[in-house]
């Protein structure tokens, strides 16, 4: 009887998977016209942060809440983040068909811009999700983030090449990684920007519906 006791940590485990599955699946769906990506993603970042500071929240409901909060704050941003990735992408493909003396210079530059921009959306739907603050500044703190918590950016990197190799490399991962995959990574994602937060902020703790300006801008410089 004590093997279908709720308070059993098999059941335990298995109700935390059935929920983070839900939060995955609606993170799918809610990503399918691509340009919602950023709200998605702060949704996501959102919820998990929140999961953190209560792990009885229902995470479904919770992200459905959170992304008709974030929504349009985050549409301009995603829409400037894409369409700056679509323009290094295909500048970097125009030019590495010229095999000129030029193209092998603007190329490293290309390549520059295209990390540092994906490096700012790495930390830019995180931090809209964890402070109430301008969109100017929040990219300023976004576009800083990855440099002034070098070692946490590291650790993130990490979690996202070794999520991509388990996908390609394991045919069984792919199919969990579509139930689980990008939940998982979220929340462990959130763990490291809540300590890349507390290195520059000092309070990762105080929660997103209290305005928050405890990450200013100044702070990074």
């Amino acid at each position: 009887m004590k093997f279908f006791d709720p308070d059993n940590r098999f059941w335990q485990f298995i109700s935390l998977c059935l929920r983070y599955t839900v939060l995955n699946l609606l993170f799918l769906v809610t990503i399918i016209p691509i340009v919602t990506i950023g709200p998605a993603r702060a949704a996501l970042y959102s919820t998990v942060f929140a999961y953190t500071d209560n792990e009885d929240i229902n995470l479904g409901r919770e992200y459905l809440k959170r992304l008709k909060r974030e929504f349009l704050p985050a549409l301009g941003s995603s829409a400037i983040f894409l369409v700056l990735l679509a323009f290094a992408t295909f500048a970097f493909v125009f030019w590495n068909a010229l095999d000129t003396d030029i193209a092998y210079l603007t190329m490293p530059i290309l390549i520059i811009v295209a990390v540092v921009t994906l490096l700012t959306f790495e930390y830019y739907s995180p931090l809209q999700a964890r402070y109430a603050n301008s969109f100017t500044a929040t990219l300023k703190n976004a576009f800083m983030m990855p440099w002034a918590a070098f070692k946490y950016t590291l650790g993130l990197l990490a979690i996202d090449v070794a999520g991509a190799a388990l996908f390609v490399f394991t045919g069984w991962f792919r199919i969990a990684f579509i139930v689980l995959g990008f939940s998982w990574l979220a929340y462990a994602k959130s763990l490291i920007f809540l300590r890349a937060f507390d290195h520059v902020s000092g309070d990762p703790n105080t929660p997103r519906e209290a305005p928050d300006y405890s990450l200013p801008t100044g702070s990074l410089q």
